[in-house]
């Protein structure tokens, strides 16, 4: 019998206009009155993830930055793995040695060292990922993502990594160069304290490996008093994986990348069509 379900936001809750649907909502609380729990995995940071949940009038405990930070439904942090200084010293340096644009998640929020250098980037990179989009529309995007997630800039790196007071949560880092990106991971996978994965084919996310979707999920469920055994996760990206492997009721989007698809028992509809109320509605009838 399910117990907890588990739900990835970017591409699998969120659709493409970035918004919880009402059907995803009513699925949700459909699921709630028969006494099941939901909690969202998610790579953004808390405060955004709220943000956009909130909208929608959803309230949920979440693991956030792929299992880095875990939050109960009040927003009491639970679990924390942070980044040791020197390995985030020594990654961001390889980071910015290969030219990619990076953002540092923190206890203070997400950091980059040069906001206007870092939208420039971005601009230019979606340019190339989206050559059908206006410059215009790109630029307004980039502009939005930055405001809406509040990144503070601090331009000495320095000053970050030799802060006893900031903790060091995730890297999420861009280029839409293959090659980069393929460069940057095997320079990083040299560490066996790090987590390396994506939430889209521009990006890559770095954690500490303890900071896994599925250990954290594993940790939520065993709080909860309940097992994997009773789990339900649902997801569409690299960052997923590891917590459809470990659910016993794993459901990949129908827009997920096929990687995470093989790894799924189940596929239900895309993001644009309700997929996550589509699973849930099809996991009670089977499991009543």
């Amino acid at each position: 019998m399910i117990k907890v379900i588990a739900s990835d936001m970017d591409g699998t809750l969120l659709n493409s206009d970035i918004r919880v649907t009402e059907e995803n909502v009513k699925a949700i609380e459909h699921a709630r009155g028969k006494g099941i729990h939901f909690v969202l995995c998610t790579g953004r940071m808390y405060d955004d993830a709220m943000r956009l949940i909130n909208k929608a009038g959803l309230f949920a405990p979440a693991i956030c930055m792929n299992g880095a930070e875990i939050r109960d439904e009040h927003g009491k942090i639970l679990l924390q793995h942070v980044i040791d200084k020197d390995l985030a010293k020594k990654t961001f340096q390889i980071l910015t040695d290969l030219g990619m644009y990076t953002e540092i998640f923190t206890n203070i929020g997400p950091v980059t060292v040069d906001r206007e250098k870092g939208k420039a980037f971005m601009i230019e990179m979606f340019q190339k990922i989206h050559p059908e989009s206006t410059v215009q529309t790109i630029t307004e995007q980039i502009e939005n993502r930055f405001e809406a997630k509040n990144i503070h800039e601090i331009k000495d790196p320095e000053r970050i990594f030799s802060n006893d007071e900031m903790k060091i949560l995730k890297f999420i880092t861009f280029s839409a160069d293959p090659d980069v990106l393929k460069q940057a991971r095997e320079a990083l996978n040299v560490s066996n304290e790090l987590a390396i994965t994506s939430s889209f084919s521009d990006n890559i996310e770095i954690t500490n490996h303890e900071a896994q979707k599925g250990i954290s999920l594993q940790y939520y469920v065993e709080k909860l008093g309940v097992s994997l055994e009773e789990a339900f996760a649902i997801g569409d990206n690299m960052n997923d994986i590891s917590m459809l492997k470990m659910a016993v009721y794993s459901v990949a989007m129908g827009n997920a990348e096929d990687k995470v698809k093989k790894e799924a028992k189940f596929i239900t509809t895309t993001n644009d069509e309700n997929g996550v109320a589509a699973a849930i509605y099809k996991m009670l009838e089977t499991n009543s």
